[in-house]
């Protein structure tokens, strides 16, 4: 049933305001997911963040990760397969090599939400102190017992760790949080006084390119370069590095951001061209150029050329 057209999905929320702005001025950009199930996705009018509306209630969306998102999502069950090992440690590469000289030997480092443990592995064996946690059940479990990581099976919400750690990580995490805002001031009490935080995830204004065949329900959330800085900034967060690719990753440290009103300006332009209108229209174009071929699927391809979560 979770595949039929035209149904609504079965976790529901009642929460709309804008979970980082608290605003509860929107433009709608979608009816629809990628399924062709109802989802009415929308995208602030003041710090630009799309979204599902309403949220989604978050223990069940707890429980349907735990559980379910895995097989839902990436048809697998209980155990990664190896090409999909291989995929997560040419990403870890690619990750570490973005945090350059802000990940050095020795240091502590936690990975919230380290799915399978890959990143957590490649670090560690960079001398690197690692540590991770993963709510679903299966992959943590892979992790810590076939891996023999340093994975604990948990929500970021439930857990406190015995040591401050000087970087904390989060792949392709942020996209399927409801309160995004709380988990980083959750980070924040596990980081260090001069510790980093690392955020990555799709960057909403390349998904988009997709139509709204670029959007499903896993990802509950939407950034883009300025609504993930405006996140940062409202937990009293300055940027120290950005890696703007078809992703978005942002390090941030504790300092003084940016005025919100000039992050939400930028935004606000960013966003602007991504309306019900066009985002519907852009399905279609999309669709039609992978039928036909033309410019837009090879800068789609382009895009796309980093590995995504």
């Amino acid at each position: 049933m979770k595949f039929l057209p035209f149904s609504s999905y079965s976790i529901t929320g009642d929460a709309t305001d804008c979970p980082i702005c608290k605003s509860s001025q929107f433009t709608s950009i979608s009816q629809w997911d990628r399924r062709f199930k109802r989802l009415h996705q929308v995208k602030c009018d003041q710090c630009s963040l799309v979204r599902h509306l309403p949220l989604p209630d978050e223990a069940g969306l707890a429980k349907y990760y735990a559980e379910e998102y895995r097989s839902d999502y990436q048809n697998v069950s209980v155990t990664p397969t190896e090409r999909h090992r291989k995929k997560r440690i040419r990403e870890a590469e690619r990750r570490t090599a973005n945090l350059d000289q802000n990940l050095k030997s020795g240091m502590h480092l936690l990975d919230f939400g380290c799915g399978s443990g890959e990143f957590v592995e490649f670090c560690g064996q960079q001398g690197v102190i690692a540590t991770g946690f993963e709510p679903g059940e299966a992959y943590s479990t892979y992790a810590r017992e076939q891996m023999g990581l340093n994975v604990v099976t948990g929500a970021y919400q439930d857990l406190n760790f015995d040591v401050k750690f000087d970087i904390i990580t989060s792949f392709h995490v942020f996209e399927h949080l409801v309160d995004p805002l709380h988990a980083i001031e959750k980070m924040k009490t596990w980081l260090k006084p001069d510790g980093k935080i690392f955020i990555e995830v799709p960057n909403t204004n390349h998904i988009l390119i997709k139509g709204f065949g670029g959007l499903h329900f896993a990802h509950t959330i939407g950034f883009a370069r300025y609504s993930l800085e405006y996140l940062g900034a409202v937990a009293g967060l300055k940027i120290v590095d950005v890696f703007d690719e078809f992703d978005i990753g942002i390090v941030f440290e504790h300092g003084t951001p940016r005025e919100l009103a000039d992050i939400a300006k930028d935004g606000q332009n960013e966003m602007a061209k991504w309306t019900k209108g066009s985002v519907h229209k852009q399905y279609w174009r999309y669709t039609l150029s992978k039928l036909v071929g033309n410019r837009l699927t090879d800068r789609y391809k382009e895009y796309s050329a980093p590995s995504r979560s």
